[in-house]
């Protein structure tokens, strides 16, 4: 007897991980097609990210895991996500964030709007957060 065809998987975005995509492809198209693709691998079961942990720093990340993607090594970008519905006919997976590594900004940023960040860290992403939109916008001024 063969083992039990494992569910579909679908993949949602929260609003803002859907916007963290669109920044993505206005900085770097290629960037925002590696993000994409990844999603369709992870629903396709061709990858599995990470789990994520309780860490002072970003608070509780326990139900949530990470993907790499990007350019250079170690992979530039995190997906972040969370397994929302394991009870149905399909896995729903959640995508929380999709940004760079960079100083655990896409843990910080999840983190944030999951409302976990632990508020001993919120001055420090605040100035994080200000420092990544400045560069940005700096950019696309060029």
């Amino acid at each position: 007897m063969s083992p039990p065809k494992p569910r579909p998987r679908q993949a949602t975005f929260l609003q803002a991980a859907s916007d963290d995509i669109g920044r993505l492809k206005q900085d770097d198209p290629q960037l925002a097609v590696l993000a994409l693709r990844k999603v369709k691998d992870l629903e396709a079961r061709r990858v599995d990210g990470a789990p994520l942990e309780n860490l002072a720093v970003t608070g509780d990340l326990t139900d949530c895991r990470k993907l790499y993607f990007g350019l250079g090594e170690p992979p530039s970008h995190r997906i972040v996500y969370r397994e929302l519905d394991d009870s149905g006919d399909i896995e729903i997976l959640e995508v929380v964030a999709v940004e760079a590594r960079e100083e655990l900004y896409a843990y910080l940023l999840a983190a944030n709007r999951l409302g976990r960040l632990p508020q001993e860290t919120k001055g420090r992403f605040s100035r994080l957060h200000q420092q990544v939109t400045r560069r940005r916008a700096q950019r696309r001024k060029k």
